[in-house]
């Protein structure tokens, strides 16, 4: 983007922003599921955010009925509260407020053809501007700056950002629900209901896969509006509770059944319904469903992320195989579970047989179609207990427990499955075979000395002439 241009719009998360998003929803998660004031919660997340993306202020701001940016927290990267918040960027909040887009400034010159005189008056290099919005609302908007790099921020730090900001839009909605509530209820109930929120929140932020958040927030809804029955709708898959009976899906809830139908919404879309039945369900029923469905589906779509974020920063993007890390770190428990109880196991290292000159032949494009089918191939091939990941480039590792003395010969089926067929590719079909190295596991070895034998005898099968299994 040109210094002088418009700012950048915000686009979604890439993988290389996957583990400050993940140890952003982390912290800001822990905290939010034991902070009950939203100004508090505010603050935390702010600091968390000056840390994550490496900014010296962090302001929020609360949009009025007017739609105008009010101060509501700022933190300094020393952890200091700042009182004096309105002359940063104002021109820049008031525009993401009135545009609801996020906004990426990566130079002084850019932030003064945006028309923002404190980003020349103190010199600011890089500003992140974000809307925090909550069901497609905008409840205010969060501003990062830094003098002391330019470009610091980019598009991707929008999502870690997004992210985080999302546990305060929940704080400050149930608590706004939670004051309407306190309105009109005494003391004790008050704090009942509060507390319940707060103990959902705890509960179902606490869960990192997003089919069983579905269905403890199922089960809390039930419980907590006093339904005698109901049914969780997702993906067609129905689960009942009480006296519902799911034929009764079929078409519009029969009176008295279903009294209470809450829609289970992402921003990717719905997902699901949950209709629960009673003979009435009075405002503070339907209050407490709607605060917890709220707290509810953003623990649902953080949990989502978590489950894609883990899935990224353990898997190959090429092959789904395990990629090096998380291969060790499974390889590596299976040695120390073996070593334990003395039971057999051996460890193979696979390398694709003149893979350069493929690449030279026919281009990287067709060199990663080879490399897909040869780990599907090789996957279809070993048992459900064996570990494997792609090692790097065109090798790969497997680790075969419990072998029961069937290891050669699971290794010259993988190798014979590959070389049974060429692979069909865009330049078309390509004769294509591996080398295969194995090394028992002997009572003293570690990973990385039984992978290291096994790679001595790949070497050795290479040497042999290639397309074949050498055992050290």
């Amino acid at each position: 983007m040109d210094d002088g241009g418009s700012a950048r719009l915000a686009t979604g998360t890439p993988v290389a922003g996957r583990n400050r998003q993940l140890e952003a929803l982390q912290q800001v998660s822990a905290a939010a599921a034991t902070v009950l004031d939203p100004q508090q919660l505010a603050r935390v997340a702010l600091d968390e955010t000056l840390r994550i993306l490496g900014a010296e202020r962090a302001l929020m701001f609360l949009l009025d009925e007017a739609g105008n940016p009010v101060p509501y927290a700022g933190r300094g990267a020393g952890g200091e509260d700042l009182t004096e918040t309105t002359t940063y960027g104002a021109s820049l909040v008031q525009r993401v407020a009135d545009t609801h887009e996020a906004l990426v400034v990566t130079s002084t010159e850019q932030g003064a053809a945006l028309g923002s005189r404190s980003t020349v008056a103190y010199g600011l290099r890089s500003i992140l501007v974000a809307p925090v919005r909550f069901k497609g609302a905008t409840l205010g908007i969060v501003y990062l700056d830094s003098r002391l790099a330019r470009g610091i921020f980019t598009d991707d730090d929008v999502a870690v950002l997004t992210a985080v900001t999302s546990h305060v839009a929940v704080s400050l909605e149930t608590a706004r629900a939670a004051q309407l509530h306190l309105a009109v209820r005494a003391a004790q109930q008050q704090q009942a209901f509060s507390e319940m929120l707060r103990a959902g929140l705890a509960e179902l932020s606490a869960i990192q896969d997003p089919g069983q958040v579905l269905r403890a927030l199922f089960a809390m809804l039930v419980s907590r509006v006093g339904a005698d029955a109901g049914c969780l709708v997702t993906d067609g898959v129905i689960e009942v509770a009480g006296g519902a009976d799911p034929a009764m899906l079929g078409g519009p809830p029969p009176d008295g059944v279903f009294g209470l139908r809450v829609p289970l919404e992402s921003p990717e879309g719905r997902v699901g319904e949950v209709l629960l039945g009673a003979e009435t369900f009075d405002d503070t029923a339907r209050q407490v469903a709607a605060a917890l469905v709220a707290q509810g589906m953003i623990a649902y779509d953080n949990a989502r992320l978590f489950s894609r974020v883990q899935e990224l920063a353990t898997t190959d993007a090429l092959t789904g195989l395990h990629n090096r890390r998380h291969f060790h770190a499974l390889a590596g428990a299976l040695i120390d579970a073996a070593a334990r109880g003395g039971r057999g196991l051996a460890a193979a290292m696979l390398d694709i047989d003149k893979f350069k000159s493929i690449n030279d032949t026919y281009g990287h494009g067709v060199g990663d179609e080879v490399i897909r089918t040869v780990a599907s191939r090789i996957g279809a091939v070993i048992r459900r207990a064996d570990v494997l990941g792609r090692y790097g480039g065109e090798e790969f590792a497997v680790v075969l427990p419990d072998h029961d003395g069937l290891a050669v010969s699971l290794a010259e089926r993988v190798r014979a499955a590959v070389a049974a067929e060429p692979v069909l590719t865009a330049a078309g079909p390509i004769p294509v075979t591996i080398s295969v190295g194995l090394a028992e596991l002997d009572p003293l070895d570690s990973l990385d000395r039984v992978l290291a034998r096994a790679d001595h005898a790949l070497y050795r099968a290479k040497e042999g002439g290639r397309n074949r299994v050498a055992i050290s």
